[in-house]
């Protein structure tokens, strides 16, 4: 298996960053749309929260937090499924075998680079957008003062940070197993519809703690939580006990989903060969 070089992987990904930020307008839709939708979400939570101070253990602005951190994997990291079928099935993913490096590894930086650059764009948006609709977000140490509170600001945005990017990661392995399945048949949109509807479910449009009990139970065993929920939860109840254990559930998640994708890709890669390309 060609392996390719770390120098060759983050070219790709700084090239494509610096692509998608050399056009800043290609945000504007996106950034629009983001903004509309965590308005109409927090006038449904006003609503919700009429005579009631918390729901689940939530407080209205821990609400409206936890959705403007949910959606930015949806908005940042939400497309590749799209970019990676359609290459497959216009056959480019023939030209792109023949090149002298890992093609799983190399889609993963070329791909990532250029929606970290949209992520960033959409977080600072969130916050601005927070901000003015609901104030800071809930402090990470409640009571704390000093030395101690700043050190648990720190914590609480390292791990969000470190949780935003293992979220955009197994987007995209996720995403890539899904869209390989172009290998056989070339409709695959419906497996994605069904990725889609499950990850808004379970993590982006609402808490787990707000579903079912029986539902969080199993929920937290499959990979949906930690597509959006898990850095949602740290920006808006951290704790490092809690933070760990979420960055760890997703890192064995990506495991399982670098696994997928690769095993997707062997068995199509050879499938293409034996039909001749």
């Amino acid at each position: 298996m060609r392996s390719g070089s770390l120098r060759t992987y983050s070219i790709a990904a700084s090239t494509s960053m610096r692509e998608r930020l050399a056009y800043p307008g290609n945000f504007a839709g996106s950034m629009f749309t983001y903004a509309l939708f965590v308005f109409i979400f927090s006038r449904v939570w006003a609503g919700a929260y009429a005579g009631a101070t918390e729901i689940a253990g939530y407080t209205m602005r821990m609400a409206v937090w936890y959705f403007i951190i949910a959606e930015i994997p949806s908005f940042g990291f939400g497309r590749f499924f799209w970019t990676l079928s359609r290459d497959m099935k216009s056959g480019q993913v023939a030209y792109l075998l023949a090149r002298p490096y890992d093609f799983v590894s190399y889609n993963y930086a070329e791909k990532l680079g250029g929606s970290l650059a949209e992520a960033g764009v959409i977080l600072a948006e969130g916050i601005a957008v927070g901000l003015l609709l609901v104030g800071l977000p809930p402090a990470a140490a409640p009571g704390a003062a000093g030395l101690a509170s700043a050190l648990s600001e720190a914590g609480r945005l390292g791990f969000l940070v470190v949780s935003l990017l293992l979220a955009g990661t197994l987007n995209y392995f996720l995403q890539a197993a899904l869209a390989m399945t172009a290998f056989w048949p070339e409709e695959n949109e419906a497996f994605f519809w069904i990725f889609q509807k499950l990850t808004l479910v379970v993590g982006t449009l609402i808490p787990i703690e707000f579903l079912p009990r029986w539902a969080a139970r199993l929920a937290v065993w499959t990979p949906f939580p930690y597509l959006s929920y898990a850095p949602a939860r740290i920006a808006v109840a951290f704790s490092l006990p809690e933070a760990l254990s979420l960055v760890a559930r997703q890192s064995l998640w990506i495991f399982a989903a670098v696994f997928l994708a690769r095993a997707v890709f062997s068995f199509g890669s050879r499938r293409l060969s034996v039909n001749g390309g």
